[in-house]
């Protein structure tokens, strides 16, 4: 995409060259010979958009064709799918990086497991509501890991200003404050020049159907002179006082409970919105894996009460998509996984002006489940018993379209967290999902050719 040109303006156009004149000839069809909607997109879209350089066009007939597939069975309608696949290969593609040549990347993304720079989730409505669908990134430069953009943080800074020139609700306020706080001049990682190689940042797109958000999450390394969780923590307290007293509650938690102290955090996440609008997520990571251990962190070791109810849906939910037996010790550890991302994760919801965070969990099925299948057929159960399972056999079906030739039964890594909150005494749950691009069955088919 041209510097000089918006989103917004590529999207005018070509939004209304493709979808309101292909949109009327696909209602034409009859039933006998309708092609699936992400099938009409997709087609409609290959033929009308012209080609860039081939790093660009890999990362749009790979992940181009995976969204799609993935929005349609969201239940998002032809226009949402345009309008999403249109701002992804005119914003998103040409950010990603080089094309996979080999099982190990030119850069390492910390986004996936694999190291690929794209994630999918699919946010599960309640009852019958159908899902969000969103997708995380982490935008690589032609210069990532030298010494002139050795954090790899041009690219992501580069598209979220362009963004803005075309998305009018977009505020960067706190983008650019927690980005000159954590990584700036005077700050602890830029006085560490011998940094190098590892993710910074990333940037997340929230499809809900009336309008797309974004995110951006910044990590922080460790350095001589302060730890990435403190460098979070003094970003927060220099960002205002609307979210303190929340951000107190969770700082006594992190230093005063037993389970708490188990906790380090590691990331935060913004909404790139009016900073009196944005909720602050702070996520930490711990190796206790106890479902004790967790339902102590959902609740702020008792700070937060009445959640009995939904705790015991989410223990449920639990043992189901991990395949635990039902008489599984809530007080056992799974088994030892040794990986940087294994343990669990969690993250502390703190909206303005609120006196208590909400938590959010992360079931580590990638880590501690059998394989991609029994961790859907353990989701179906629990959305079956709840009566949310409408959308549960199209869900299967874009987990298996992102599989590799060696399917979803014998091992787990596209679904590699199911997330839970609580929300109105029912668990609200995000499922995340990997392309595994560098999965080493991804080189013995078509893709890569």
């Amino acid at each position: 995409m041209s510097s000089a040109m918006s989103v917004q303006t590529l999207n005018h156009h070509q939004h209304g060259a493709i979808s309101h004149h292909h949109v009327h000839q696909i209602g034409a069809q009859t039933p006998n010979n309708a092609r699936p909607a992400n099938s009409i997109v997709w087609e409609t879209l290959v033929r009308w958009l012209s080609s860039r350089d081939s790093d660009s066009d890999w990362w749009w007939k790979t992940t181009g064709k995976q969204l799609v597939t993935i929005l349609a069975d969201g239940g998002y309608n032809l226009n949402q799918q345009y309008e999403a696949l249109l701002f992804h290969h005119q914003a998103v593609v040409s950010r990603l990086g080089p094309k996979p040549i080999s099982l190990q990347p030119q850069w390492r993304s910390f986004m996936t497991d694999d190291y690929s720079p794209i994630e999918y989730s699919w946010k599960w409505g309640m009852g019958s509501d159908p899902p969000d669908v969103r997708y995380g990134i982490e935008a690589i430069g032609s210069k990532a890991g030298t010494m002139l953009d050795p954090l790899n943080q041009s690219a992501t800074r580069d598209l979220v200003h362009q963004l803005s020139l075309s998305m009018p609700g977009l505020d960067l306020t706190w983008f650019h404050h927690f980005n000159g706080v954590l990584f700036g001049p005077g700050s602890s990682m830029a006085s560490s020049p011998k940094l190098a190689g590892s993710s910074t940042m990333f940037l997340a797109f929230e499809m809900v159907r009336s309008q797309m958000s974004v995110k951006a999450y910044f990590i922080p390394i460790d350095t001589p002179e302060m730890s990435a969780a403190d460098q979070i923590l003094a970003a927060i307290k220099a960002a205002g006082d609307s979210h303190l007293d929340a951000i107190a509650k969770m700082e006594s938690y992190l230093l005063n409970d037993a389970h708490g102290s188990t906790l380090t955090p590691f990331m935060i996440g913004i909404d790139c919105v009016n900073p009196c609008q944005s909720r602050l997520k702070i996520y930490v990571r711990s190796p206790r894996t106890s479902f004790d251990f967790v339902r102590n962190v959902m609740t702020l070791g008792g700070l937060r009460s009445g959640l009995d109810d939904v705790s015991e849906q989410f223990h449920d939910l639990w043992k189901l998509t991990l395949d635990l037996d039902p008489s599984f010790p809530s007080s056992e550890e799974l088994p030892n996984r040794q990986h940087t991302t294994s343990g669990t994760c969690f993250y502390f919801d703190v909206a303005p002006h609120s006196s208590v965070p909400d938590v959010k969990a992360y079931i580590p099925v990638r880590h501690y489940a059998k394989s991609d299948r029994q961790v859907g057929q353990g989701l179906i159960k629990f959305l079956e018993k709840h009566g949310r399972a409408d959308y549960a056999q199209k869900y299967m079906h874009a987990v298996e379209s992102l599989a590799t030739t060696d399917g979803i039964d014998a091992s787990t890594g596209i679904q590699t967290y199911v997330s839970c909150a609580y929300q109105k005494n029912q668990v609200s749950m995000t499922s995340y999902l990997s392309p595994q691009m560098y999965h080493p069955a991804r080189w013995s088919s078509p893709l890569h050719s």
